[in-house]
């Protein structure tokens, strides 16, 4: 369980398209403050589509995403994804075979194939 699920539960339940939420607001839904860097540097409230951080899940793992956050008024406002940029942020990429990232590979540095060696290691 994550501290922002509140976050994620409202959003989930919310009927409309987008909503300006404090953040007080926000730390009050999680029952504890933001972390200083929430009120001090815009790319925490990021949308992100790596592994780093974790609060942007709160928003994105339930179809939506951050826009216009004022640092100054210390808000954000949330923005509902359509179901076709859900589909594609979500999606997750095709799996290829080693042959195919070889011959990708050998492709983008314009080397032979079989100078190129895949080592997989469990």
């Amino acid at each position: 369980m994550s501290k922002y699920d509140p976050l994620s539960n409202l959003l989930a339940d919310y009927d409309g398209n987008e909503v300006w939420l404090t953040f007080n607001q926000i730390g009050d839904m999680i029952d504890g403050d933001l972390p200083d860097s929430a009120y001090r540097h815009r790319p925490w409230w990021a949308n992100r589509t790596d592994d780093r951080g974790g609060q942007h899940l709160a928003w994105q793992s339930v179809g939506w995403e951050t826009r216009d956050v004022d640092m100054s008024r210390e808000r954000v406002r949330f923005i509902r994804l359509s179901n076709e940029r859900k589909s594609a942020q979500t999606a997750l990429p095709k799996p290829i075979s080693i042959l195919e990232a070889k011959e990708g590979l050998a492709a983008k540095f314009g080397v032979p194939l079989d100078a190129i060696e895949i080592s997989i290691r469990a």
